[in-house]
């Protein structure tokens, strides 16, 4: 599904519209860590976290990650803005908690947020 789409079905805003609208985003990645987004972020996946700092649009940057989600009606801070237009990543919010969002997620895409592999 297209950052267009996606927005509409989650109800999300879009702050910042990608480079490419028609990037194809197939999975989801949702955490409040940077370590687990970075673990389970490529190129078809949605970063989904309350996570509201420049860093964030670095990784998705360093991944090639086509959108960043905020959650819980988060204001992203002007450093998140400027780093994703940098980079051509959408930034989207929803007024939803990271649960609700990811609860939606999987009923639009029909499947579980990718989870961090489990060490031994």
């Amino acid at each position: 599904m297209t950052i267009d789409e996606l927005a509409r079905l989650i109800d999300a805003s879009l702050h910042r519209p990608p480079v490419s609208r028609e990037r194809d985003i197939r999975s989801f990645s949702a955490a409040d860590t940077m370590s687990s987004l970075i673990a389970r972020a490529r190129s078809d996946t949605v970063l989904v976290t309350s996570l509201n700092n420049p860093q964030i649009a670095r990784v998705a940057e360093l991944m090639d990650v086509p959108a960043i989600c905020l959650v819980s009606g988060a204001t992203p801070c002007d450093a998140l803005l400027v780093r994703a237009d940098a980079a051509g990543t959408a930034v989207l919010v929803t007024a939803g908690d990271l649960s609700l969002t990811k609860r939606r997620l999987s009923a639009v895409m029909g499947e579980s947020p990718r989870e961090a592999p489990c060490s031994p």
